[in-house]
């Protein structure tokens, strides 16, 4: 729908430079246009510029822009899951990256030493849960070489 809706966009513009008055602000919209269509993935300003267009530039251009669908903006199905992807974590407040103290699983750690899980239950410091990811304490991450050994008391005679 994106090439389809560039290339209306253009005959729009041809169209409409018949008549110079309505020539000039045409080519402005449609060029701006055009090139948002290339790089912006937000579904609104496709809108915003959709309505522009559907009164400037090109009646069948516009409506094909109104009514795109946010998978339309993108190039592959890759492309638009993985934007999916982003947008869902985004929602849940996480931004692009997981947050500090997360695993792989979807939860986290908060600084009482719980844990959060990702289906919003919560385990409280002490209590592991048989799906949450062990935890090595300190105790366990010491190795042999960190340990020093006690010193030997020597009398002296």
């Amino acid at each position: 729908m994106k090439t389809a809706a560039k290339v209306l966009i253009i005959i729009g513009m041809i169209l409409r430079c018949i008549i110079p008055i309505l020539g000039i602000p045409a080519l402005v919209v449609g060029i701006s246009a055009i090139k948002k269509l290339g790089a912006v993935r937000d579904i609104g300003t496709i809108r915003k510029w959709g309505v522009a267009v559907l009164l400037l530039a090109g009646l069948i251009a516009g409506v094909i822009m109104l009514v795109m669908k946010e998978d339309d903006l993108y190039d592959s199905p890759e492309d638009a899951a993985a934007a999916a992807a982003l947008k869902r974590r985004q929602a849940m407040g996480y931004g692009a990256y997981l947050p500090l103290g997360s695993d792989a699983y979807g939860g986290y750690y908060d600084a009482a030493g719980g844990y959060h899980a990702a289906d919003g239950s919560y385990y409280p410091p002490g209590v592991p849960s048989a799906d949450a990811p062990l935890q090595a304490s300190s105790e366990q991450l010491a190795t042999k070489d960190d340990e020093v050994p006690p010193a030997e008391l020597t009398e002296e005679e």
